[in-house]
């Protein structure tokens, strides 16, 4: 119950932010990538289920803060979650270069999987320039932004103790 509860919170505050922070000219408008860390922390750090139920929640509000159709950036968000969620056992999962790698590579794999499902649908044409920059882009800010996402829910489930405090 908690861990929902956490979880909602995390997702609505990180919608929030994500709104606020500015698109990145220098990357093709690429966003930082708050919603999709709250999803990979769920990935590394729970079941199955609340990795799917995480990637859903925060695909929703993703694509309700923006120009995708609802439901686009879940499948995205649950697809990497999965994946993530499947070789979870051979990273160290509270380490902040396991959440910078997997973070960049999440970021661009979901960058990815939108355009082509967007071009795929015939809502963006696909300038090949334009999706190199705005996957390098996701990347660099996946890399930055989903450690601190990741540091921000460990904290809050600690003091909800819904998890046990860890050593540094």
């Amino acid at each position: 119950m908690m861990t929902a509860a956490a979880m909602a919170f995390a997702v609505l505050l990180g919608s929030a932010v994500q709104a606020l922070l500015p698109a990145s000219v220098l990357f093709g408008a690429a966003k930082a990538p708050v919603l999709l860390g709250t999803a990979l922390y769920y990935a590394l750090t729970r079941s199955r289920n609340v990795t799917f139920a995480a990637g859903l929640l925060a695909g929703l509000f993703q694509d309700a803060n923006g120009l995708v159709p609802l439901g686009f950036s879940s499948v995205s968000f649950c697809l990497v979650g999965l994946v993530v969620y499947r070789y979870r056992d051979v990273v160290f999962v509270y380490r902040a270069v396991t959440h910078m790698v997997i973070g960049a590579v999440s970021a661009g794999a979901v960058t990815m999987l939108l355009a082509l499902a967007l071009a795929g649908n015939g809502m963006i044409l696909l300038s090949p320039a334009w999706l190199v920059s705005k996957v390098i882009g996701s990347m660099v800010l996946g890399a930055v932004t989903i450690p601190i996402v990741f540091r921000f829910i460990e904290g809050l489930e600690t003091r909800l103790g819904i998890q046990e405090a860890r050593a540094a």
